[in-house]
């Protein structure tokens, strides 16, 4: 049998570590001696990657928890010697696997962890019902103690003791209860006074323990337990029993006897032909389950996900704007399935993604925001196809933020990738989502409704009951468990734990027709309001705690909510545990959340405004203080009703994803921060502009230019002013309307005076505006200007801007050694800031710049430079264009068969792409290719081919004529080559006409033309002027051929 995190219940494994009780590690079933472990250090190392197991623990957590006074001078180094240690007292190296800055204790079967057993089995025992699950507690309980017991005071095991502490209480409690139902009431004595004795103040462990006692007949020692439990509140809490407490009392003084506690878990029915559907479909593409609330989507990915091995997240509606933030659970999952494929990651992606996950380690390298998203891109398209096997299960896609769900959409669906399963809400799908969906390939979605009669039936054993129930519910199994959670509550059904079915604890067919008439007011009243009224049987900090967690919408720790409810962390656990004792919290992963996102929308309904805002101003000054998420906060200001906090808040979201090139959030950010504030508010000018430069990037050009333009309207001068106006230039300069856009540019630069930053960027619009008026001087001046004081404002990426426009200039214009120095300088600058994305074009071109200056290998040499962070980047367009670039590397060093090789590899990835450009270049390349391999007639089919896709496109037109008329002239068929020699000579910048004159060259030389040698000595002497030096040598041969008379 297989438990939760990949434990196995047998055989033993070889090596076990014990942290309840005495530390100890056991090889083959022998303890190893402490000395083996030469010190305390080792052991408490151990300790610490124990409770981290098969998790990434960086140097700085270790160092902190190994030297709690003063650290050594070299943390990393003296815990690699540490490492050594224990390696060789365990004798098996492997286990411990040194990860980027830091160690991770391998999983089972090569290693288990007592603790981890543990909790792996109590998650069994949690999903089981009956004497199944009364046996796998007993099995899981046996032999437990404490854990850590030598770390007690540690803080670095307090949260890894209080898991455990928690999971044993628990377990204990619900145990208790099933050891009554089972008629063990000895054992339950047993289990629930473990309880009570290691929580004296937790209701539940002292009601579980009057239960028990009742249940063994002894009355009088449950009376004085309560009694007990009763002082101890009020001495030690100030607070009375709830009323449910005080309910079980006065059972106890009435019949001596108590109804089992608990509702506990519906069982899971009627769902078997989905999730075998599901499991069908995993071949076809990605599964897609559809249901509106409370249709157990969730229930069926949970059986899906036991039945294959897969990777499950979920999206939460509260983190909806945050970018990327379902990816980061991806990535945190992937870790944590597997340490060592992170290992296997370039450095260049394992730094990306430490951006992301920032417990991989303190990245070495930064990288500007298009760069790293596409370096994460990649990272987890090779962590997912690592392992295929593993299915992606995705639950509640329909909150997913805009960044991840254009991430997972490239992932999802891919040959030879992994499966996805995706749940979602049909009703709360945006246009986005639904594009996606009908986008990715697979089967059509499976969809789910209510439950049928059948399977009613196999969760009620009566059958009036049963048409209750399918009559007057919706038949969700959220629904039906609300009906039978309210009868329970009034002891009106009990769970038979033999059958696992509901069944009436009255027998007379009177009594059974009230059940069913009770049964039917409730399903009419409906799942919400019984929901309501549940949540409205708590007061005090629960309700309080309740109000919280239903307002933030996702997991959240006891001491943020206890920060907001103004409770001690101790209180606002005691309040969470009777939330979770009553079916309406739960302790996910990351913190308590509401059991149902619907129980968070019921609670969140029912508050009135004055409650509801005053909650949510305690949360966003919570937030705040613990360094939350602004996005977030932004929501808990708006719902307080402070406009201005909130615009502040969007603002700062706004400007952080964009920064992260999130530019869906920072529209939506931007917008809700605008409907905030006031007309007159200075963060107006913000929140415009950063909207403005999410819809330019996505496109609308005209909302954007209209936001600018009010951005404007509020904004008095100086630097900003000038920054506004400098891209209201751009966007105007794109539109064709150069005139408007030379003006705006010059009052930008009136408004920036002497700031650098903002002075560099209007420089840099208007020499760009100047080129297209046909100004170069001044272009030329005014570049120059803009590049000296990127330069002293350090700012990198400007002048590398700045560099590549006036270095492709220049390229173009036919000056090809200063132009190979500025895009080398222009890639230098790129990948020197970090943005690799685009230093691919510049450094790939100056390697073709190198080529075409008759420096082939070190032209080589930069277009392979430029593939390697292409392919590193999952950047396709930059791969076929560094590819078209070593091709004619290859080829000009004699190299043919990779050349061809490599021009076929640009072509398919250009036409996959359908980019015709790149798929010009690339039949250009293969010509190029088989011309210098000498297979003419496939070459000029490659040219004309090229030609062909190149309507429009002027250089390669002119480049593609060219090579095809030599072909044609090297084939003899100089009436063929004629017009293509008039078609290239026609068209195409200085940088084409290179090769045209040569092709207008060989063809005179060919046909003995009197003009022949005044044709080659023009292209010569304009090659030469150019350095385009690699054409020299056959104009040099052409020359000689002429003076031989050899044509």
């Amino acid at each position: 049998m297989q438990l939760a995190g990949g434990y196995l219940a047998a055989p033993p494994t070889p090596v076990e570590l014990r942290l309840m009780g005495r530390f100890s590690v056991l090889c083959d079933g022998r303890e190893v001696s402490e000395t083996a472990f030469q010190g305390r250090k080792v052991r408490t190392l151990l300790r610490v990657l124990a409770t981290r197991q098969g998790r990434f623990v960086p140097n700085d957590v270790l160092a902190e928890a190994v030297w709690t006074q003063r650290p050594p001078a070299s943390p990393a180094a003296n815990l690699q010697v540490l490492v050594n240690r224990a390696r060789r007292a365990i004798g098996r190296a492997e286990l411990i696997r040194t990860g980027p800055g830091g160690y991770t204790l391998a999983g089972p079967p090569e290693c288990v962890v007592d603790t981890e057993v543990l909790l792996a089995a109590l998650v069994a025992a949690e999903r089981l019902a009956g004497s199944a699950a009364l046996a796998a507690y007993r099995s899981a309980l046996a032999g437990v103690a404490e854990p850590l017991p030598e770390e007690a005071y540690a803080d670095w095991a307090q949260p890894y003791r209080t898991k455990v502490f928690q999971a044993r209480q628990l377990a204990w409690e619900r145990a208790a209860f099933l050891a009554v139902e089972q008629g063990e009431p000895a054992l339950a004595v047993q289990y629930a006074a473990e309880a009570a004795a290691a929580e004296p103040l937790r209701e539940a462990a002292a009601l579980a323990l009057v239960r028990a006692l009742a249940a063994a007949g002894d009355r009088a020692a449950a009376l004085e337990e309560f009694d007990r439990y009763r002082r101890a509140v009020v001495d030690e809490l100030g607070i009375e029993p709830s009323a449910a407490a005080t309910d079980v009392q006065r059972m106890v003084l009435a019949t001596g006897e108590v109804s089992p506690a608990g509702f506990g878990l519906l069982r899971f029915v009627g769902r078997d032909e989905v999730v075998g559907a599901i499991l069908s479909g995993l071949t076809g593409g990605v599964v897609r389950v559809a249901g509106r609330s409370g249709t157990g989507k969730s229930r069926v990915l949970e059986a899906v996900g036991a039945a294959v091995p897969a990777i499950d997240l979920a999206a939460y509606w509260a983190e909806r704007d945050e970018p990327y933030s379902l990816v980061r659970t991806l990535l945190r999952r992937l870790f944590i399935s597997d340490p060592s494929s992170w290992q296997a990651l370039p450095r260049r992606l394992g730094s990306a993604l430490a951006h992301l996950v920032p417990e991989l380690d303190a990245p070495p390298t930064a990288f500007d925001a298009e760069t790293r998203n596409a370096l994460v891109a990649e990272a987890a398209r090779r962590l997912l196809d690592a392992a295929p096997q593993r299915v992606v299960i995705v639950d509640d896609l329909q909150w997913a933020d805009p960044s991840s769900l254009g991430l997972l959409g490239s992932l999802a669906g891919r040959r030879g990738g992994p499966a996805f399963v995706v749940a979602y809400r049909p009703d709360e799908l945006t246009a986005d989502t639904k594009q996606l969906l009908r986008r990715l390939p697979g089967p059509p979605a499976t969809s789910l409704g209510g439950l049928t009669r059948s399977a009613l039936a196999e969760l009620v054993d009566d059958p009036g009951l049963v048409a209750a129930l399918a009559a007057d519910t919706d038949r969700t199994p959220m629904a039906v468990g609300e009906v039978l959670r309210v009868l329970h509550a009034e002891g009106l059904v009990r769970m038979d734990p033999g059958s696992g079915r509901w069944r009436t604890v009255a027998s007379a067919p009177r009594a059974l027709v009230a059940l069913a008439e009770r049964a039917r007011h409730v399903g009419r009243n409906g799942q919400r309001r019984a929901i309501a009224d549940r949540a409205a049987a708590h007061d005090g900090p629960a309700a309080t705690a309740l109000s919280l967690l239903s307002l933030l919408g996702r997991e959240a720790s006891a001491r943020t909510v206890g920060a907001a409810a103004e409770l001690s962390e101790t209180a606002a656990l005691g309040a969470l545990d009777e939330l979770a004792a009553a079916g309406l919290a739960r302790l996910g992963e990351h913190g308590w959340r509401t059991t149902h996102d619907m129980v968070g929308e019921v609670v969140v309904a029912d508050l009135s405004d004055g409650t509801r805002a005053r909650l949510h101003a305690r949360l966003a000054g919570v937030l705040e203080q613990e360094g939350g998420e602004s996005a977030e906060q932004a929501r808990h200001w708006r719902g307080a009703g402070d406009g201005a906090r909130a615009a502040e808040a969007c603002a700062r979201a706004a400007a952080r994803a964009l920064d992260q090139v999130a530019d869906a959030e920072a529209e939506r950010l931007a917008g809700a921060g605008l409907a905030d504030c006031a007309p007159d508010h200075p963060v107006r000018v913000r929140l415009l502009e950063a909207r403005a430069q999410a819809r330019r990037r996505h496109g609308d050009i005209g909302a954007a230019r209209d936001d600018l333009r009010a951005a404007l309207a509020a904004c008095s001068g100086g630097p900003r002013r000038a920054t506004l106006l400098a891209q209201l230039a751009s966007l105007d300069s794109g539109a064709d309307d150069l005139r408007r856009a030379a003006e705006l540019a010059e009052l930008a630069l009136v408004e920036a005076g002497d700031n650098d930053p903002a002075r560099a960027a209007a420089l840099e619009v208007a020499s760009v505006i100047d080129m297209n008026l046909d100004r170069p001087a001044r272009a030329e001046t005014r570049a120059a200007e803009a590049l000296a004081r990127y330069t002293r404002a350090g700012d990198s990426r400007g002048a590398a801007r700045v560099l590549d426009a006036q270095a492709m200039a220049r390229f173009l214009h036919g000056n090809i050694a200063a132009a190979v120095d500025e895009l080398d300088r222009a890639a230098h600058l790129f990948e020197s800031s970090g943005d690799l994305v685009h230093a691919v074009t510049p450094r790939s071109t100056c390697g073709h710049g190198r080529v075409l200056l008759d420096r082939a290998a070190e032209g080589l040499a930069d277009t392979e430079r430029a593939l390697d962070v292409a392919r590193t980047l999952g950047h396709p367009e930059g791969e076929t264009y560094a590819l078209w670039h070593r091709a004619e590397a290859s080829a000009a060093l004699g190299r043919s068969a990779p050349a061809l090789t490599d021009g076929r590899a640009a072509l398919a990835i250009a036409q996959r792409l359908g980019h015709r450009g790149w798929t010009a270049t690339a039949w250009r390349a293969i010509g190029i290719a088989q011309q210098s391999a000498g297979d003419l007639p496939a070459a000029l089919e490659a040219f004309r081919e090229s030609l062909r896709l190149s309507t429009n496109l002027d250089l390669f037109g002119c480049w593609a004529a060219a090579r095809a008329a030599l072909v044609c002239v090297a084939l003899g068929r100089l009436d063929e080559a004629a017009p293509l020699v008039a078609q290239a000579r026609a068209a195409g910048p200085a940088l084409g006409q290179h090769e045209a004159r040569w092709a207008a060259a060989a063809l005179a030389v060919a046909r003995g033309d009197a003009r022949a040698a005044e044709v080659v000595s023009e292209a010569t002497q304009a090659a030469r002027a150019a350095d385009a030096r690699i054409y020299l040598p056959p104009l040099a041969e052409l020359a000689l051929r002429f003076e031989m008379g050899l044509h």
